[in-house]
């Protein structure tokens, strides 16, 4: 298990090359800076600085053409500042927008800042730290607004509660990172590949603390050779994460995310084997000892469209749970997982799960650990496969295998645990209730099965209830006050 998985932390804030060589790293975060330039200047030309202490200054920094620079840096309260590089893309250096680096550094708290970055190989990085309790900072970075934009990096690093996060990157192979310490922050990434043969982006979030939402959008044009990654780790309670990715025709989009472990990720090669098709078939669901951090009330949504897709939700708890978590998938070679409370407490309950793939290849997972949980698990075209196990009492499945392969498995343990699976076309199954027993009374389950050919019309009715609640997730940053400074 360890051997499959990795610091996003480490990966967040790793120290990439920094200066003269393109941004093209995936996303190993920090960079920007440079600047440097004045005795004799002149070659490449642009740089800057600029620093401002105390409250309420304002900073506006406008550069075109060549190697362009900034860094500003202001410390105290409701400080502005806004990072504008323009030029064309044609191949000139000396006459375009490319290799440019912006960084702003700001500390203390209502504090907004923005970068706007036409152009290749362009660098742009916000950091807004308070150690007061209040911070409300709001930063934005947006990449290749007006002329075509490729392998642009951009980061945003923001410490304390109420900040808000926002990076637009237009065209491919784009990388961004977003981390956010503290309580109450939002964080969203677009990213719009195309048209062209776009070579798909890179997105990291990591956030710490309670009450933080994160959002990823990954767009390619149709037909471009692109590869969307988007990784999301996030450690508290009542955190919310939304990850969106479609590229039809391309080579596949992969998207994890990991509430309560804030550090620790798979990096989900088919969905690592449907997580070792379930520790191989449940032995015994590993309860227990990973957890790091806590998630309880946590919300997980993500949908990719597209061929070649992978994705992963981890869940973890040691205390409560409640933790909500969705996975769609529409295209091909499809894989998923949906992992709750397995490295936390086996008393977590009141988790729900939902997976749907409509397509090829299909496989699924799930594995929650604790009580009261409920699972859905639908299956649409071509071989599809599954695996569950819950673990606990008063566990709800309902697993419809719709069309071609099928197969099945569940496990459930405890009593009181309720199974319903439905297979048309290829079939076979496994369900057993009580495996590992767990008394007291150790009873009460009940299993509902239906297989038919693919042209069945049988229905299952009756006693099983799940229903998982709606996810939702942020779909904007709050907006910015900063004008034009004349």
């Amino acid at each position: 298990m360890k051997k499959i998985i990795f610091s996003v932390v480490a990966l967040a804030f790793a120290s990439v090359t920094i200066a003269q060589s393109p941004a093209t790293n995936d996303t190993g975060a920090r960079e920007a800076v440079q600047v440097a330039q004045i005795p004799g200047s002149a070659m490449g030309a642009n740089t800057g600085e600029s620093i401002q202490n105390g409250a309420d200054n304002a900073v506006q920094v406008r550069q075109a053409g060549t190697s362009q620079s900034t860094l500003t840096n202001q410390n105290g309260t409701a400080n502005l500042a806004r990072v504008m590089q323009t030029g064309n893309v044609n191949g000139n250096q000396a006459l375009s927008g490319q290799l440019n680096f912006a960084e702003v550094g700001q500390t203390g708290f209502n504090n907004q800042s923005t970068i706007f970055q036409e152009g290749d190989y362009n660098n742009a990085m916000i950091s807004q730290n308070n150690d007061n309790d209040t911070a409300a900072n709001r930063a934005m970075i947006m990449q290749g607004t007006a002329n075509q934009a490729e392998m642009n990096a951009a980061t945003i690093d923001q410490d304390g509660e109420d900040n808000s996060a926002y990076t637009l990157q237009t065209w491919d192979n784009s990388d961004a990172s977003t981390v956010q310490s503290g309580s109450g922050n939002t964080s969203e990434i677009d990213q719009n590949a195309g048209p062209e043969d776009s070579q798909g982006q890179f997105a990291v979030v990591t956030q710490i603390g309670v009450d933080n939402e994160s959002r990823v959008d990954q767009d390619n044009a149709d037909g471009s050779d692109a590869r969307n990654v988007a990784y999301t780790a996030q450690t508290g309670n009542n955190n919310s994460a939304e990850q969106i990715q479609s590229a039809n025709g391309s080579t596949g989009n992969i998207a994890v995310v990991a509430q309560g472990t804030g550090s620790q990720l798979f990096q989900v090669p088919a969905s690592e084997q449907v997580w070792f098709n379930t520790l191989a078939f449940d032995p015994s669901v590993t309860g227990g000892g990973n957890n790091i951090g806590d998630s309880d009330n946590g919300v997980a949504f993500q949908q990719q469209n597209g061929d070649g897709n992978q994705g992963f939700i981890g869940q973890y708890s040691s205390t409560a749970d409640s933790n909500n978590g969705a996975q769609l998938q529409d295209g091909n070679n499809n894989a998923a997982y949906l992992s709750q409370n397995a490295f936390g407490s086996s008393n977590g309950s009141g988790n729900v799960g939902r997976q749907e793939q409509v397509g090829d290849g299909n496989a699924t997972g799930v594995l929650q650990t604790g009580n009261d949980h409920l699972a859905l698990q639908v299956q649409t075209g071509n071989d599809n496969s599954n695996i569950s196990t819950q673990r606990g009492m008063s566990n709800n499945l309902n697993i419809f295998q719709e069309g071609d392969g099928s197969y099945g498995q569940t496990i459930q343990h405890g009593e009181f645990n309720v199974a319903l699976l439905t297979q048309r076309d290829g079939q076979s199954y496994t369900i057993r209730q009580n495996e590992g027993v767990f008394t007291p009374g150790a009873g009460g389950n009940q299993a509902d099965i239906l297989q038919e050919g693919p042209m069945g019309t049988g229905t299952q009715t009756g006693f099983i209830q799940v229903t998982p609640q709606g996810v939702t997730a942020p779909h904007s940053v709050s907006s910015f006050s900063l004008a034009p400074i004349n």
